[in-house]
């Protein structure tokens, strides 16, 4: 008998900028990819909202720019199942025939004030019981802010949570995502009453929650015709698309740590136990395997304030990068705090920073202020990776993202760190995390793939420059603060 086509999965990331798709063999191995890009109006102070509608556009069109390299694998039906991640916390109010208004994304920072004011001394007891030092960019406070008195919101669902609604009819959320909402209790395991009551969310608003690698729905035919796939297919709920890419990313791992860089820089690694920090620098989630969960922290304005830098000078990612190559460890002694983002959430956890640049001189140009802004950048992920490493061990790092394919920008890294650092594959991780996801629902399970890891880079002599860079790095940031 001929042997049967093995199964593939399709994994949809919908990101802050791009949706991204991934087609995924039961191996594990990225076949194709590819992704469609995605607005944010910020018209205003403070706001940062995205069209679900054009959600659900930026996946038909990632899906069909699939066709162009896997048409066959496409046609010939043998996606077996689709997984999804998404940003987060991203609001959606859905009401009877749809969202009602925009989706205010994780980048909104107009709830910040009221939540505070809300907030006011029990932010010690809010962490205790969600893990999320919780501040405006959380589903509650933002629908507390938001919704309009009247408004027939029926459901409120983050974005990965819509996007599976839009293509299955199923309302669902697993622990992960559910961690965004500011809702969700971790000793429970389930949505409370109280933090419920606490912002005025209705109980009954609130989506089921499923483990991440279990089947949501199958495919409907409002979601096959927007995909051009058959109906039927399984579709996984899915998971937060931190948690999926460090999945991908071999985050179960002992002693690894994930740096996931896009438009913000995601640094987590795993834990057995449910360990908080008595500081609160670091959100603690439940993990996509049940019995694990993520520690995590967030530098919201890398990939973005890199983009910034690069149409400030009016030159391309590759030629900053190469300009920065050119200047000496420490940058002619300039120090740039990357907070440009308005706030910062990695072990600073702050809504009031913002960026600045100490110790320019007339010699300072755009090779010192573009290694400087990598050296700043490299110095947080220290920071954040630091904390990780008091209460549990850190041997080496894994990265993903455009800078992943540096060999300057791993070696600044490997340096700052003082650990090897390996790099991750150029495909999405949350994609191939969702997929892999999917597969595993379907039980057909995949593991990630070390082999597809690239070799150490270890640090060299340039590391010993960087601890009293580092220190005085520390001393000047403060002052940021």
């Amino acid at each position: 008998m001929p042997e049967l086509p093995t199964p593939l999965a399709l994994g949809l990331d919908l990101g802050t900028s791009a949706l991204k798709a991934a087609l995924v063999d039961a191996t594990g191995q990225v076949l194709a990819q590819a992704s469609a890009d995605i607005a944010t109006v910020s018209d205003s102070p403070g706001q940062a909202e995205q069209d679900p509608q054009a959600w659900l556009a930026a996946a038909a069109g990632a899906v069909a720019a699939l066709s162009d390299t896997a048409a066959a694998e496409l046609s010939a039906g043998r996606i077996r199942a689709i997984g999804l991640a998404g940003q987060l916390p991203t609001l959606v109010m859905l009401g009877g025939s749809g969202p009602v208004g925009p989706a205010i994304t994780w980048k909104d920072a107009r709830a910040d004030e009221s939540a505070q004011a809300l907030i006011g001394t029990r932010r010690e007891e809010l962490y205790g019981a969600t893990g999320m030092p919780i501040d405006g960019r959380y589903l509650a406070p933002m629908f507390r802010l938001h919704h309009r008195p009247g408004a027939a919101v029926r459901q409120i669902l983050s974005a990965k949570d819509y996007l599976c609604h839009a293509l299955t009819g199923a309302l669902v959320t697993d622990p992960s995502t559910a961690a965004g909402y500011g809702l969700y209790e971790l000793a429970s395991g389930a949505f409370s009453g109280a933090l419920c009551a606490l912002w005025g969310v209705p109980v009954a608003l609130l989506p089921a929650v499923r483990p991440a690698h279990a089947v949501a729905a199958p495919l409907s035919a409002s979601g096959a015709q927007l995909l051009r796939l058959p109906a039927g297919i399984p579709v996984s709920v899915g998971a937060a698309d931190s948690m999926s890419g460090a999945y991908a990313m071999g985050s179960l791992a002992p002693g690894r740590v994930c740096i996931a860089m896009g438009s913000s820089t995601i640094i987590l690694d795993a834990a057995r136990e449910r360990r908080l920090d008595p500081q609160r620098r670091y959100l603690l989630s439940p993990h996509v395997k049940e019995g694990w969960y993520a520690r995590e922290m967030d530098l919201l304005a890398t990939g973005t304030g890199w983009r910034w830098l690069c149409g400030l000078f009016q030159l391309s990612a590759a030629a900053l990068a190469a300009e920065a190559a050119r200047a000496p460890a420490g940058a002619g002694g300039a120090l740039f705090m990357p907070y440009l983002a308005g706030g910062e959430q990695g072990a600073l956890w702050n809504p009031a920073l913002r960026g600045a640049v100490a110790g320019l001189s007339l010699n300072s140009g755009r090779a010192e202020l573009a290694r400087a802004f990598l050296e700043g950048v490299s110095f947080e992920i220290r920071r954040c990776v630091e904390v990780l490493a008091e209460t549990q061990p850190v041997t080496e790092v894994v990265l993903a993202g455009g800078f992943a394919q540096s060999p300057f920008a791993m070696q600044l890294l490997a340096n700052v760190l003082r650990l090897p650092v390996r790099s991750f594959p150029e495909v999405s991780p949350a994609a191939q995390g969702a997929a892999l996801g999917a597969l595993e629902a379907i039980g057909s399970p995949a593991a990630p793939s070390e082999a597809a890891l690239g070799r150490p880079v270890h640090p060299d002599a340039e590391a010993a420059t960087y601890t009293p860079l580092y220190e005085r790095y520390l001393k000047v940031s403060a002052a940021c603060a």
